[in-house]
């Protein structure tokens, strides 16, 4: 296939796939803003859904039109070898924005939310996107690039928000438009280029991984003068930034090396001590004797330990300072190399960010930080631990954080944790000889703790996951066949004995089909029929047809009432006696001229969310607890797209608003019948039971809140580079 087939088969498959999804989304509108209509607390902000969705539906095929226009011109653009206007725009809005005196505030959201969704895209697609550029420079014989690229998730998003410009809706529903675009397309790109990435590939068309070598080395070069820290890893390198349809923080951590560090903080000498000590405090040892790195790992191991029984954690600047002015004249003090007061720096830093993190309970926190003077003993010993991510010592304290996360702050259910913890810590700090071996041992025993009691744990929340889906199928199961009668049985009219008799008995039967074989099944459509064909058959039929009718279906409808009936608690003769008396009763009713079995018109409840919004005051004659009420229905699209984006084996923190305790606990089970989700906590015994939405109700007012689980030692090494970037900056 030639080089201008080959573009055609690809612009038409990623043009196909791209418009789908677009109809897909704009499909989803009008139900998205219902929904958002139906939970408005204003008229106003009613009005502004109804009005959106209206204008929506009108303008839905002219903004197809003008996204497929535009997803043409991209192709164009890149057949032509043109940058596709990303970067010309940049240059352009450069210079009108020294004509322009007031930038509206609405565009200014809008480029916000398209900023981040941009960012987002790319973080998440950056392998494949990196490897559909390969393929496209390859196939375009050109450099392609994030500004040529057609597929680029800039471009698209850009692309999207243009086409929906000339809607006549406010920016509030604009940005509504937007996550919904970033759901249903942004949020698939992986998706889309995997699959043209094997389009590219089957056609020949090779990803050059010597490209990519090139690129990461250059990355490598030391950084300029004018940029002392560019190659230290940005923020969006350590962490990926939030998914929009997912809540829970995924962690790509990579390690700067020493020289990276110390250079980080050889900026930061300029910046005088009383305006870094609001920062970060530093460790500065002064002017005196030099005391050479050996001579400071000797000071440090005959240095008398610190009784942590005294305060809660070690300062370790302000201990070093006591170390290097033991046995000097008043007020005089030794000094070390910088390249050991760097360590110091670095080491204490470290531990400020890990006792501030809020994910680690507070009791583990004051057990990790008694391993401030091992970890530096190592690393002044040697410098490569900041880059080891395989070191015994990092291992160990991310070991110990992501084992303890469930460890409430009561320590309740934890004690042996705790105890074992304390333990392998108190070894550690006795073994000054070999500190890498002793966190060697610790980390051994440690993992094989870990794998005993999360194996037990792994059954108990296997029991409990089991019973509470079995509980809720059974809560389903009640739901459904009340449901099914209701159906059935509304605006009809039935003999009362009969209606009775498919309440009373009949459920049962539906109830049992439902737990065992499922909604789905044909036992469950057979017990529907069955119950069907008995309450046509209970209302008197005069005509000839219906008559043949009633006899065709009563030949073997008493038996099929037997076998369901064997599914109830009723024993062989009590279904007699009542498959009997449902024979009794039908013969009766089939005489026009009797009259004495009495019958009555069913009527299903109305909605109760249809009657409480039709009974709904004004906020100002509402009672506290109905307001409540109201805010818990109004809970905003963004926050339940949350909680339904937070994946099973999430670790929380419930805070209880009446007692103000917390509780740990990991997302087991998502009950599809029911809408609840089920926590557990780290034993994995149920912690907390709570419906959808009550849970992203607890979200959107703070009083529950994902932890991170990505490890603590990266992450708070992560936390203090970025501080320092932005001090220095």
């Amino acid at each position: 296939m030639n080089k201008s087939a080959i573009i055609s088969r690809l612009e038409q498959q990623c043009r196909n796939t791209l418009l789908t999804l677009l109809d897909d989304m704009f499909a989803s509108c009008d139900d998205l803003f219902f929904d958002l209509a139906s939970r408005a607390t204003t008229n106003s902000e009613q009005n502004l859904y109804f009005e959106s969705m209206r204008e929506v539906r009108v303008r839905t095929r002219s903004a197809r039109e003008d996204y497929e226009s535009g997803l043409n011109s991209l192709f164009s653009a890149a057949q032509k070898q043109q940058p596709h206007n990303k970067a010309a725009k940049k240059s352009d809005d450069d210079q009108n924005s020294e004509n322009l005196k007031l930038v509206d505030k609405d565009d200014v959201e809008q480029d916000v939310a398209v900023s981040a969704m941009t960012s987002r895209a790319a973080a998440v697609s950056k392998n494949p996107l990196f490897e559909l550029c390969s393929r496209l420079s390859v196939l375009y014989q050109f450099e392609v690039n994030d500004d040529s690229n057609p597929l680029d998730p800039g471009s698209l998003i850009a692309l999207f928000a243009d086409a929906i410009q000339p809607m006549g809706i406010k920016i509030k529903a604009r940005i509504i438009l937007l996550k919904q675009y970033e759901r249903y397309i942004v949020n698939r790109l992986p998706e889309l280029y995997q699959k043209t990435n094997a389009l590219l590939q089957e056609q020949g068309i090779a990803f050059n991984k010597q490209r990519k070598i090139k690129k990461q080395a250059s990355q490598a070069r030391p950084p300029s003068s004018s940029k002392p820290f560019g190659n230290l890893l940005d923020d969006d390198e350590f962490e990926l930034p939030l998914l929009s349809n997912g809540y829970e923080p995924s962690y790509r951590y990579g390690s700067p090396a020493f020289s990276d560090l110390t250079q980080l903080l050889s900026s930061l000498r300029s910046i005088p001590s009383q305006a870094l000590e609001n920062e970060v405090p530093m460790f500065s040892s002064g002017s005196g004797a030099m005391v050479h790195n050996n001579e400071l790992i000797n000071l440090l191991d005959t240095a008398p330990s610190f009784d942590y029984d005294q305060a809660s954690a070690l300062d370790l600047r302000s201990y070093i300072r006591q170390i290097l002015a033991q046995g000097q004249p008043k007020g005089q003090s030794r000094s070390v190399q910088q390249v050991d007061e760097d360590v110091i720096n670095l080491v204490a830093m470290f531990f400020d960010f890990v006792l501030d993190d809020k994910s680690i309970p507070d009791s583990v926190k004051t057990l990790v930080s008694r391993l401030q003077m091992p970890i530096l003993k190592i690393a002044l010993k040697d410098k490569r631990f900041f880059s080891d991510t395989d070191h015994p010592a990092r291992e160990f304290i991310n070991e110990v954080a992501r084992i303890s996360i469930g460890v409430d702050e009561e320590g309740i259910g934890g004690e042996d944790l705790l105890e074992k913890i304390e333990q392998w810590v108190q070894d550690i700090q006795t073994n000054a000889e070999d500190l890498e071996i002793a966190f060697t041992d610790a980390l051994n025993e440690l993992k094989a703790y870990s794998k005993q009691s999360e194996k037990r744990a792994e059954l108990v929340q296997k029991r409990t996951s089991e019973a509470v889906q079995g509980q809720a199928k059974k809560q389903v199961a009640t739901l459904r066949s009340q449901r099914a009668i209701q159906e059935a049985m509304d605006g009809k009219s039935v003999a009362i004995p009969i209606s009775e008799f498919i309440v009373k008995h009949w459920q049962q039967v539906l109830y049992v089909t439902f737990v065992k074989e499922g909604e789905e099944s044909q036992d469950w459509l057979a017990q529907l029929q069955t119950m069907q064909d008995l309450i046509w058959c209970s209302s008197p039929h005069n005509d000839e047809k219906s008559r043949q009718r009633l006899d065709r279906i009563t030949e073997d409808l008493f038996d099929k009432l037997s076998i369901g009936l064997k599914q109830t608690t009723l024993n062989e003769q009590q279904i007699s006696a009542q498959v009997q008396q449902l024979e009794s009763w039908l013969e009766k009713i089939a005489e026009p001229e009797n009259v004495e079995i009495e019958v009555g018109t069913f009527e299903a409840s109305s909605d109760e969310a249809l009657q409480s919004l039709q009974k709904q005051k004004g906020w100002k004659e509402m009672t506290a607890l109905e307001r409540q009420k109201v805010q818990f229905q109004a809970l905003t699209y963004e926050f339940i797209e949350r909680a339904e984006a937070i994946t099973l084996g999430s670790w929380l923190e419930f805070k209880e608003p009446a007692t103000g305790s917390i509780v740990r606990c990991k997302l087991a089970a998502k009950l599809e019948g029911s809408d609840n989700y089920v926590f557990v906590n780290r034993l994995g015994f149920k912690a907390i039971e709570k419906p959808r939405k009550e849970f992203a109700f607890d979200l959107q007012r703070k009083r529950a809140r994902l932890l991170r689980t990505g490890p603590l030692f990266d992450r708070s090494l992560h936390k203090m580079v970025s501080s320092l970037r932005k001090i220095a900056n």
